[in-house]
């Protein structure tokens, strides 16, 4: 059986959502995504997270060198989250560099990591070349 890549992207936004609006995060980050993978969810994405009554943001992660760059979307309860995470981007804090100076935010406590999420899965989903490569 072959793995939908975009209905397991948007499977993980809603249950990122769903938290978000239970009161188990103030706010989520979306897997990191390719730009062809944020376009072909974003819409749908965006219907889910508003029809959970949160906010949300995007982000090209533009602070990393362009091969490793990604895009990916916030989910949050209220703008004054984001605004404080883009407090945090400004004073150059980089999720994908460490998730630390995000803990608050994101309600994360690392003793309780369990390895899961999108980077757990991507080897179901073959590598697609972006636009206008090879």
């Amino acid at each position: 059986m072959k793995a939908d890549k975009r209905s397991f992207i948007l499977g993980m936004i809603s249950a990122f959502s769903e938290c978000v609006a239970g009161g188990c995060k103030k706010m989520a980050l979306s897997p990191p995504l390719t730009r062809r993978e944020y376009n072909m969810i974003a819409g749908e994405a965006y219907e889910l997270i508003e029809r959970h009554g949160l906010q949300h943001y995007h982000e090209e992660n533009a602070d990393q060198p362009e091969k490793t760059r990604f895009d990916w979307i916030l989910i949050a309860g209220k703008r004054e989250t984001i605004d404080r995470y883009l407090v945090l981007r400004r004073e150059g804090y980089s999720p994908a560099e460490s998730l630390e100076p995000f803990y608050d935010l994101l309600s994360y406590r690392p003793e309780e990591r369990i390895h899961t999420g999108f980077d757990a899965y991507r080897f179901f989903f073959p590598a697609e070349p972006e636009a206008g490569e090879g």
